[in-house]
Order: C-alpha cells, then sequence, then structure tokens
C-alpha cells in the first residue's frame, strides 16, 4: 500500500475537511482518505493500492486536480509526496531488507 501526501492551498479559504473527504473522487485503488485542513490549506492522504508507486502519485495527483478543477478552481496542489505504509516493506523487499529470492527458473 502506497501513501501519498497532497498539499492542497486555497487562496480564497479551505471548505470543511470532512466536505473535501466527501467530494474528492475515489477511483479503483483508492482504498481510505484521509484530510486534516486549516483555513487557507489542506493535507490529503490517500491511501492507494495500485500495484507501482509511479501509477499510485498519478492517481493521487489526477484526484486532487479533478477536484480542483470542480470545487476550487483557484485553489491548487501544492506538493505531493509519498511513502510506504508501515509493515509492507517486508512484503516488497523481504523481511531482511533484501528482495525475495524468485526460487529457481523455470
Amino acid at each position: 500500500m502506497h501513501l501519498i501526501l497532497a498539499r492542497l492551498d486555497f487562496p480564497d479559504g479551505a471548505p470543511d475537511a470532512a466536505e473535501l473527504r466527501r467530494a474528492l473522487p475515489r477511483p479503483t485503488g483508492v482504498e481510505h482518505v484521509f484530510v486534516d485542513g486549516s483555513t487557507t490549506s489542506a493535507e490529503v492522504v490517500l491511501f492507494l493500492t495500485l500495484p507501482t508507486l509511479a501509477e499510485s502519485e498519478s492517481t493521487a495527483r489526477a484526484v486532487c486536480n479533478a477536484y480542483l478543477r470542480v470545487h476550487h478552481p483557484t485553489a491548487r496542489l501544492a506538493g505531493l509526496s509519498a511513502s510506504l505504509a508501515p509493515g509492507t516493506e517486508d512484503l516488497l523487499l523481504g523481511p531482511d531488507g533484501h528482495e525475495p529470492d524468485p526460487g529457481p527458473a523455470p
């Protein structure tokens, strides 16, 4: 699972965090959304189960931009960063921090 943190800046005032969370599009792969807002910005955390980090970042960017286009055209996506959900490193790298052995070649 990838966690994507997006920062949205609202020069005309940020919407209520619950309203923003409800209005964000939810395409396939977006499992959960958390929003923390202030008067002029919002931090949006998207939990995505897409196969690659690149797909997750692209989807998060598209979700935020689609929301902004429809609901707040004067606002902007100010930043986007990504990480793995805690504990998923073992699924990708194995418990010793190395890629798992794929086994014998066919």
